[in-house]
């Protein structure tokens, strides 16, 4: 009895150590990367500050109550991302903006496991190797990692098992590694959508309820996405409705920077697809990460709502491929959608009866030896797009990323700010004041009848547009019938307190 046991345990090591390794080398990069990032002070954007609010409130069991979005913000009301719950327990031990940031970098190599071992079981070890690798450096994961914690990181480890779900025809797997999905954003309902459709056609030759099942799978996504932008989101929205519109154009509503977005003219389908002409390069990255030959695959559908809403939008960040977050849900879907083809042309019998042995040797055996050549010509494919563009993603900056010479006076700002305080500041010490504090961002509170306690500046943030700005003179004039006095001021980081 005891021997079998030694072969399964043997059997799952030799199947799962590689892909395990190569998930740790890209976290540890990753996790080097962001640790860098902190060091050196790099703020790429308010986000990280309103997450790890949301995340601190959920933290304490409470409503993820956002001030940096404004006082009383509701964040469910702007996204709906409640999966982010989860988190609370991980920031209640260790209350810091970057438990978020190395969290996003351990979710992102997770996603790398499920991918790896499939390339491993279709083209060996060498396969495993290159496909996890060129994955996990994927242009979209790089981008998140730069653009640092977003909700969707939740989803890419989502998709990857999913997606290896469903190459290998498990089903019911598939769906439900999907279905959190519609917890992670609003949008992402109709990725559920959409793979329900691809379930559908390649389950139509397993009979009638086979093809009912992916329909009402596909049913779930829609509703899911109706209910959460129609019903939930305008719920917990201080304005009462959903802060973006439907063509991608970001309204504010709810916020005090806030207003209505203008309509404006629908455009046509060239230009949503070629105006400005950086979409195209995001969609030939998007294609050459599938190996080109992934988009015949009914996956690679599931990319189509998230290029639906961003190129069909009017904000230029959305439109880019080699930077922020918007591109990483991308990458898993276009590795499955290759790894779908590569599976279809080593084993055409396995994938139409959707056998699962576990033998990395069986399909290289089993298939020609021309396409076995064809499988690991686009198997590069990735790779050389990735070694092409690399010198443009975030990585490539990481020789870079010194320790912040004010790192010290900055630790003197947050320290001259006590615990329990209010306090207002601007994008460089933002998430970093979260822990503890009640904290509000520079654009966003005016509206307060008492404002702040605590005005903390880096006269070098790019929030001020290289004007000349003073913590105390700043608090005074943004809150009429309020005086502040300065109580540290080094390298460029002021702190002033409110005295009346």
């Amino acid at each position: 009895m005891k021997r079998p046991d030694r072969l399964a345990v043997g059997r799952v090591v030799a199947t799962w150590w590689l892909p395990t390794v190569i998930a740790c080398a890209v976290g540890a990069l990753y996790v080097f990367y962001s640790v860098a990032q902190w060091r050196a002070l790099v703020v790429p954007s308010w986000d990280l500050g309103i997450f790890a609010e949301a995340v601190q409130a959920y933290s304490r069991f409470e409503a993820p109550i956002v001030p940096i979005k404004g006082p009383g913000y509701n964040l469910l009301g702007d996204h709906f991302h409640p999966i982010l719950a989860l988190l609370g327990p991980v920031y209640r031990f260790f209350p810091s903006a970057l438990t978020l940031l190395v969290v996003q970098d351990v979710l992102i190599a997770a996603s790398v496991v499920p991918v790896a071992r499939l390339a491993q079981r279709l083209l060996g070890r060498g396969g495993a190797l290159l496909v996890g690798l060129v994955y996990g450096l994927g242009w979209g994961l790089q981008g998140a990692v730069g653009a640092q914690f977003h909700e969707v990181c939740v989803a890419v480890p989502l998709l990857a098992l999913g997606g290896v779900a469903f190459v290998e025809r498990r089903w019911g797997a598939c769906m439900a590694w999907l279905a959190p999905l519609v917890l992670v954003k609003e949008d992402l309902g109709l990725t559920v959508f959409m793979a329900g459709l691809a379930i559908t056609w390649r389950g139509r030759g397993e009979g009638r309820p086979a093809v009912l099942r992916g329909l009402a799978y596909a049913l779930f996504g829609i509703v899911a996405f109706v209910v959460t932008v129609k019903l939930l989101l305008p719920a917990m929205n201080p304005a009462g409705t959903w802060a973006y519109s439907l063509d991608g154009s970001a309204t504010g509503a709810g916020t005090p920077m806030g207003g209505s977005t203008a309509a404006r003219e629908v455009p046509s389908l060239w230009d949503i697809l070629t105006t400005p002409s950086v979409k195209l390069a995001t969609l030939l990255v998007l294609l050459a990460g599938a190996g080109f030959v992934g988009a015949s695959s009914p996956w690679f559908a599931l990319v189509l709502p998230t290029l639906a809403w961003r190129f069909a939008g009017s904000v230029d960040t959305y439109y880019v491929w080699d930077s922020w977050h918007y591109n990483a849900v991308l990458v898993p879907i276009a590795a499955c959608s290759l790894l779908d083809v590569i599976n279809r042309w080593l084993a055409p019998e396995r994938a139409a009866v959707g056998d699962d042995t576990d033998s990395e040797d069986d399909a290289p055996a089993s298939a020609t030896r021309g396409r076995r050549a064809g499988a690991w010509a686009v198997a590069c494919v990735p790779a050389l797009s990735l070694a092409i563009t690399a010198s443009a993603l975030p990585l490539w900056q990481l020789p870079t990323l010194t320790e912040d010479p004010r790192m010290a006076a900055a630790q003197g700002a947050l320290d001259a700010v006590p615990e329990g305080a209010s306090v207002e500041t601007d994008t460089t010490l933002l998430a970093r004041l979260v822990p503890g504090r009640e904290v509000y961002w520079v654009g966003t509170s005016g509206t307060m009848d008492t404002p702040p306690e605590y005005v903390v500046i880096d006269v070098r943030s790019y929030a001020w547009g290289g004007q000349h700005v003073d913590a105390e003179s700043w608090g005074s004039a943004a809150h009429p019938g309020h005086t502040y006095e300065t109580i540290y001021s080094k390298a460029g980081f002021r702190v002033a307190r409110r005295t009346s």
